[in-house]
């Protein structure tokens, strides 16, 4: 039996809900609350599997309460009731298709249809679905025309803080990132955990300079971005991972016209000089490798073309962090390899895969002896 809890602050609705809802007790069961404060008690209490809240409410209103949720309850998959004020802002909720929310006044066959909807997205799933996100709950915010101060969470990227005036954002802040820099990095944290409380600061230091919507679509960008290159990253590891039982023969007898003889002499210095070296190349940022030695015979080609988008985002993230100076190396731990790369020249960088019996130190000394003198090369 699937457990449904309604939060709404009309007590008539509430009763007709329940009412309506009274022959579905096979499928689903209405629980109800006026407020958040008792919404809150319910989830202590019994085991939910969705909540349906609205947003305008005394005691403890809907932000509380979802708020609350993503520190107690993320995994509860919630939807909003609510009358948004303008189908502008409507229209503009619905074309992003992120937030599950109902009109009011409320359609009771419209609430049905969400309800299985749910349940069966529950069902099909084996577990939870997701909760209310940042950029969704920044969305309501906006739409409510609210004034507050949301403090995020996020367990590795840290804490942070977004500010709103009658549902305009004023500013934000997270590490030292401030305004909209701040909210695009918020936007790509998962799993948050939202804090509700008046606004702290004055209503005219505002120094967000774009409209929320950009800066969430931003902010949706740059997390699918460091999606691809993560999931991309994870497939180099795999590749890796796999060196140790690949074919041994050598394959250096390879004299494709990209490769330079010249490169390839100085490389097979450098594994000479190395311990547990399984591959090393030099490849160019458009994913080209110029030059390899590769003893073990491995498929490295998907492996530059792939670890040169890593590169370029690693080199971009670096260089936006303040006082760090350039980026200089790259060290990835796999399973069974160490995988150090550096830049040798602005459109080249040189990929060195050592097993984890070999010596890091080793590597990482031969690797800057040779530096320069690769950069000569090419």
């Amino acid at each position: 039996m699937r457990n449904v809890l309604i939060v709404d602050d009309e007590p008539s609705l509430l009763i007709s809900i329940e009412s309506g809802f009274e022959g579905q007790q096979d499928r689903f069961k209405i629980h109800t609350a006026g407020n958040g404060e008792e919404a809150l008690d319910i989830l202590s209490s019994t085991e939910i599997d969705l909540v349906i809240t609205d947003l305008q409410m005394p005691v403890v209103d809907g932000f509380e309460l979802l708020a609350a949720m993503s520190v107690k309850y993320p995994n509860i998959p919630n939807i909003v009731m609510s009358a948004f004020g303008t189908p502008k802002i409507e229209d503009q909720l619905k074309s992003l298709g992120t937030i599950q929310f109902l009109d009011k006044p409320l359609d009771f066959d419209a609430l049905e249809e969400c309800i299985l909807k749910a349940l069966t997205t529950l069902d099909e799933q084996k577990g939870s679905i997701a909760g209310l996100s940042l950029a969704n709950f920044m969305q309501l915010i906006e739409a409510e025309q609210k004034t507050c101060t949301l403090t995020v969470f996020n367990n590795s990227a840290g804490k942070g803080a977004v500010h709103f005036s009658d549902g305009k954002i004023l500013d934000a802040q997270t590490g030292d990132l401030q305004a909209d820099a701040a909210v695009i990095e918020m936007v790509t944290w998962d799993n948050v955990k939202i804090a509700l409380q008046e606004l702290v600061i004055d209503e005219s230091e505002k120094k967000i300079t774009s409209e929320l919507m950009l800066l969430l679509m931003e902010g949706a960008r740059v997390k699918d971005e460091n999606e691809a290159s993560i999931s991309s990253f994870d497939e180099i590891l795999k590749s890796f991972d796999q060196l140790e039982s690949d074919n041994e023969e050598d394959s250096d007898t390879k004299t494709d016209g990209g490769y330079m003889a010249g490169l390839k002499e100085i490389l097979k210095e450098m594994a000479d000089e190395m311990d547990g070296v399984l591959s090393i190349q030099v490849t160019g940022m458009d994913g080209i490798t110029v030059a390899v030695h590769n003893p073990t015979g491995a498929d490295v080609d998907a492996f530059s073309a792939k670890f040169a988008m890593v590169m370029k985002l690693i080199d971009r993230s670096v260089g936006d962090l303040s006082n760090l100076g350039d980026f200089e190396e790259n060290l990835v731990q796999s399973q069974n390899a160490w995988i150090l790369t550096r830049f040798v020249g602005e459109n080249y960088y040189v990929g060195i895969v050592v097993s984890r019996d070999g010596t890091l130190g080793n590597v990482r000394l031969v690797a800057g002896k040779y530096q320069e003198k690769l950069r000569k090369a090419l």
